[in-house]
């Protein structure tokens, strides 16, 4: 009977342990023993028939090996050095690692996490420096802060980035007014083409960053806008409402709340505070 073996090493010569082998003779069918190599990468298959033998080598994290010998009864084989590659790491899909991290950093910008936020966001501007969104995100973390000083600075890289980008632009004005650089931002307020804006969240946050400053005027006149592009949209009707009563027009915040709740959808997170104060104005 017939014996083969020899040396399993990697693509740097060392040896490779644990290392299937098995042995097939195709035109007979036959299917002969197996073998493993040991820790010093040897190998053998040994009592087989004489004839073409199909050999297999094969490990989790490596490529499968097939080469044929031709085994004699009357004589054996010099050993042999098979040398296995590794497999390629599987490759990333970067938009599902995107994905993932901004949904993460979604969740800790609500939770007013702003620095472990904007740490993911850094993250993936480092490793993905040809998306262009990460850079406003960055702005806003700061922004949600009261660092407005880095927000802006952000914010004139990501125009640079994107020139045309009408978000960034309006975010960018917005916070300029804010800051007290009010010639800078009714320049650059004036020069957007709001017919370019499809998204009414762009509209919306610009509001409720007002909103938030106690702005309510200035904020009332984004919501409008919100409400006048996209009135089947329920969120600019919401914050209008809120608005609206802010600065005690009743009538007017219960026409828009009472228009919310018409056409949010059942599972909008504003809608049970919608109905409270609605409520309260009976």
């Amino acid at each position: 009977m017939g014996r083969v073996g020899g040396k399993v090493v990697d693509e740097d010569g060392k040896p490779v342990a644990g290392v299937t082998v098995k042995a097939t003779l195709p035109r007979a069918g036959n299917r002969g023993p197996e073998g493993k190599s040991n820790a010093r990468g040897d190998w053998a298959v040994g009592g087989i028939a004489g004839g073409e033998w199909a050999l297999d080598f094969s490990k989790d994290g490596y490529e499968t090996l097939s080469i044929t010998v031709q085994v004699m009864e009357s004589s054996r084989l010099p050993p042999m050095e098979i040398r296995l590659a590794r497999k390629a790491a599987p490759a990333v899909d970067p938009n599902v690692e995107i994905r993932d991290q901004l949904t993460e950093a979604a969740g800790l910008m609500n939770a007013k996490e702003f620095a472990k936020a904007r740490a993911i966001y850094e993250a993936l501007a480092a490793k993905y420096p040809e998306v262009q969104q990460f850079r406003p995100l960055i702005a806003r973390s700061y922004y949600g802060e009261g660092n407005k000083t880095a927000a802006i600075e952000h914010l004139r890289r990501a125009l640079a980035q994107d020139p045309g980008n009408v978000e960034v632009t309006l975010l960018l004005g917005n916070t300029l007014r804010e800051e007290g650089h009010a010639d800078e931002a009714r320049t650059m307020l004036a020069s957007i083409d709001e017919s370019k804006i499809t998204d009414p969240t762009v509209f919306i946050n610009a509001g409720i960053a007002l909103l938030n400053d106690k702005k309510d005027a200035e904020a009332l006149q984004w919501f409008d806008k919100a409400v006048g592009r996209f009135p089947n949209h329920a969120e600019g009707y919401y914050y209008r409402g809120i608005s609206h009563l802010s600065q005690g027009k009743t009538a007017e915040a219960k026409s828009d709340l009472e228009k919310y709740v018409s056409i949010a959808p059942a599972d909008a997170p504003e809608l049970a505070t919608a109905k409270k104060i609605l409520e309260s104005l009976k």
